[in-house]
């Protein structure tokens, strides 16, 4: 009998906070970013993927959500920081503000996703958010200060970093997934830098 894939997802949000126009409204939550890692076990073998996205300012929340929604698999874990308090809640206000079929196509991944084992690693004392490898750059006024000038690419990559170390802290606490999924994600992340060192070196094509 051929073993089922299992899939994990690691996922993680940037939000900025938009002052408000006049003293008598609050502020406002604007979701700018999304980072996935996706890892697949398949019998003794490990697949990974990590990407970000996106949206520049001006930019509608809803293109973000579709670019999520395209990407989103049927996880058999998702797992994330503060799931029902920092991530979940401002995916469902940008879709409270988008086009129908696109709020209706995301919520319906998004519901998906959920239906399963969901890891929030807020709730677990022993985790603590400097063991999820957030860069710097995450911070609120970093954050806004780098969206607010078109930094994008920084964005894109501190949300990637996010989503991977929230894998590897999650892996460090689950040891019933096993030990040799750390040891393949190591590999594939030197395999992933080498990559990237060869597409950013001088005459690279």
């Amino acid at each position: 009998m051929t073993e089922e894939p299992v899939t994990f997802v690691a996922l993680a949000v940037a939000t900025v906070t938009i002052p408000p126009a006049t003293c008598d409204t609050p502020p406002g939550t604007h979701l700018v970013g999304a980072g996935l890692l996706i890892a697949t076990r398949c019998a003794d073998r490990w697949r990974f993927s990590c990407e970000a996205g996106t949206i520049a300012a001006g930019e509608k929340e809803q293109n973000l959500l579709l670019w999520l929604s395209n990407r989103l698999p049927m996880a058999d874990t998702l797992i994330g920081w503060q799931i029902d308090q920092h991530i979940v809640p401002p995916l469902i206000d940008a879709a409270a503000h988008a086009e129908p079929t696109i709020a209706h196509h995301f919520m319906v991944r998004l519901a998906r996703v959920l239906r399963n084992n969901v890891v929030d690693l807020s709730i677990n004392r022993s985790a603590a958010p400097e063991n999820l490898a957030t860069a710097p750059s995450m911070m609120p006024d970093t954050l806004l200060g780098n969206w607010g000038t078109g930094r994008l690419d920084a964005v894109r990559a501190d949300l990637a970093t996010e989503a991977i170390g929230t894998w590897l802290h999650f892996l460090q606490q689950a040891q019933h997934v096993g030990a040799d999924a750390e040891q393949a994600t190591r590999a594939w992340m030197h395999r992933r830098s080498s990559i990237h060192l060869v597409e950013k070196a001088p005459g690279a094509a």
